[in-house]
């Protein structure tokens, strides 16, 4: 019977479970996850707040010693926990007594409370095959804590199971923690700074005051990168845009205030990484000067950087971003022989990568975001969909590759997901209607076979709305309008929804909006007499073209509405009123430099053309 919920009376906050083998690793855990506080912030004396600390965690080595009856001491120690913790291993996946744990607990509190922790090899070689079976049969990789050294951070790790355990917000608990571990940082390195000045006659101990206040320079920088990568993606993926500039605030007062020519290059590595993350989210609010900025200010310490070391991969790495976000930025500006120059610039930093490491996953995956990119600007600047397909091929590829090396990890599939609705995009431009449903129906199916392990992940959620918006786009551009309005208004309504339960999210409303101006435009296809009420609903909206604010992305939901707008008023003989739309949006900047519009590829000038198009 499943227990939806958490328990005062049991005793134990997890039942860990492990093998043999693994007791050093399992040690570590317990002791960190008994001893951690939560922040401050976080707890609260109401009911269902998060605890001060956990409640102790049973690990059966030692709490087993005093039974006699080992059996029966296990099946009360799952009854007393919250949650059970699979410690997994390759070792732990031939476990009788790890299988056996697994199944009863399962059906004490059915499958919702197992948490995956994951120390080596691979989910297909650690996961024990009960930890795949769900409670009706059906079979299911669960998601994991990553604690392997290829996994990323063990802290972030660390982290996950305490939002688990406590009932704690992830994205909060991540961000309250770092500023935390800053403080920590910053009043230890103050304080040994001010040891070293009291003993500075005593040279060993003096010493000793500056190599701890380099090892905690060293885990502030590892903090750093933590907030930069984990953090800002899982804010990402839950939809908590609103909290990114609070997480570079809190990583930039780490340098604020620092001499910049006393920083190491590590930490000047990390400053750039900073300014990049500062820069990325600059664009999105639509401040392209300022973006700008920051972007040519990493590019300058990141060449620097290299020209020291042209050989070390991670300065080749940091200087390729460099080169990438310098390109994008000029893109966006409009100059696109500049973007031209900086992307190409990137994809041969990413070949040199390559070329070094060529086992390494990582620049693997740098090369194919840098065929990507070359072939998004060639899609956006000439809309020459057989060039651009040349270089997603390039890109899938290289995805498909690294997904074959790292069976189970979404991180691959959610990028083989881009690649497909890329490759779609170009088939549709280039008139091969069967190749472009292929791929985007190939995207589709990863994208689905992703939300059902994380329902809630709002980045594959919106990336499904896309979808909706791509086939419908298909079937407009091969005459069928029907088809294309099923898809719209799937697409509409959920997009509505989504908004409705995020609010804050622009994204959500942008996307909401795009597939209402869509149906307009099918609707404005058909002849006055195929219009439902419905259609001229819809059509009204287009009343009201003003963004609700002044992003690109908004600039171009404006433009595409009057552009629409001018061929209604054209509809109704008011031809004066058409031109003049027209004219204002044939001298918007933005445009002058692509065919197509940057985020949904959309011709204008195309647009702006009378089009009637008969029903199927």
């Amino acid at each position: 019977m499943v227990d939806g919920g958490r328990s005062k009376a049991r005793r134990f906050s997890a039942f860990v479970s492990y093998s043999s083998e693994d007791v050093a690793f399992t040690r570590r855990l317990h002791k960190w996850l008994e001893t951690y506080r939560l922040p401050r912030s976080l707890r609260s004396s109401t009911e269902g707040s998060p605890p001060e600390r956990l409640k102790p965690l049973f690990r059966d080595m030692d709490e087993l010693t005093a039974f006699y009856d080992l059996t029966t001491a296990v099946r009360d120690a799952l009854a007393q926990s919250d949650f059970l913790i699979v410690v997994c291993s390759q070792n732990a996946a031939q476990s009788e007594w790890v299988g056996r744990e697994i199944e009863y607990f399962r059906e004490l509190r059915g499958d919702g409370h197992i948490l995956a922790v994951l120390i080596d090899g691979t989910p297909a070689t650690a996961f024990h095959p009960a930890l795949l079976k769900v409670a009706d049969g059906r079979t299911l990789e669960p998601l994991a804590a990553d604690f392997r050294p290829e996994g990323g951070s063990r802290r972030l790790a660390m982290l996950k199971l305490v939002a688990a355990l406590s009932g704690a917000e992830l994205d909060q608990l991540i961000h309250r923690d770092a500023q935390r571990q800053q403080r920590r940082t910053l009043a230890v390195g103050a304080g040994a700074m001010a040891a070293a000045l009291v003993l500075g006659v005593l040279t060993t101990l003096t010493l000793v005051a500056r190599a701890e206040t380099e090892r905690k320079r060293q885990q502030a920088g590892g903090l750093v990168d933590n907030m930069l990568t984990d953090v800002r993606k899982n804010l990402q993926r839950t939809g908590r845009l609103d909290q990114l500039a609070a997480v570079n605030e809190s990583a930039m007062a780490y340098f604020r205030g620092q001499d910049l020519a006393k920083l190491s290059d590590d930490e000047l590595r990390q400053r750039a990484k900073l300014l990049q993350a500062m820069g990325e989210d600059d664009e999105k609010r639509g401040n392209l000067e300022k973006a700008r900025t920051v972007f040519v200010e990493a590019h300058r310490t990141t060449a620097k950087l290299l020209a020291a070391k042209p050989n070390d991969t991670a300065r080749i790495f940091a200087h390729a971003q460099s080169e990438y976000w310098v390109g994008f930025i000029n893109w966006r500006n409009g100059d696109g022989a500049a973007a031209r120059r900086g992307f190409e610039a990137y994809a041969k930093l990413a070949q040199r990568l390559v070329a070094l490491e060529p086992g390494n996953d990582t620049w693997l995956m740098e090369r194919a975001y840098a065929n990507g990119n070359l072939g998004m600007l060639v899609l956006r600047q000439t809309a020459d969909g057989s060039l651009s397909r040349r270089y997603f091929l390039l890109a899938l590829q290289d995805k498909q590759t690294i997904a074959q090396h790292q069976p189970g990890q979404s991180d691959p599939l959610r990028a083989i997901t881009q690649t497909y609705a890329w490759m779609g995009d170009s088939q549709r431009l280039e008139g091969d209607f069967a190749n472009a449903l292929a791929s985007r129906r190939a995207q589709e199916r990863i994208i689905i076979s992703l939300l059902k392990v994380t329902p809630a992940d709002i980045e594959l959620q919106s990336e499904l709305l896309g979808l909706q918006l791509a086939l419908a786009r298909i079937e407009v551009d091969r005459g069928n309008l029907p088809q294309a309005l099923v898809h719209l208004q799937k697409g509409g309504k959920s997009a509505s929804e989504l908004a409705q339960r995020d609010p804050g999210n622009n994204e959500l409303a942008r996307q909401r909006r795009i597939f209402e101006l869509f149906e307009a435009r099918v609707w404005l296809s058909l002849p006055p007499q195929k219009r439902t009420p419905s259609a001229q609903a819809v059509l009204r909206t287009l009343g009201d073209c003003q963004p609700t604010s002044r992003t690109e992305s908004d600039r171009e939901l404006e433009s595409f509405c009057k552009a629409l707008l001018v061929r209604k008023r054209r509809e109704e003989g008011r031809s004066e009123e058409a031109d003049l739309l027209r004219q204002s949006i044939l001298s918007a900047k933005t445009y002058q430099a692509d065919l197509l519009t940057p985020t949904w590829g959309i011709n204008l000038n195309q647009e702006l053309l009378p089009i009637t198009q008969k029903i199927n």
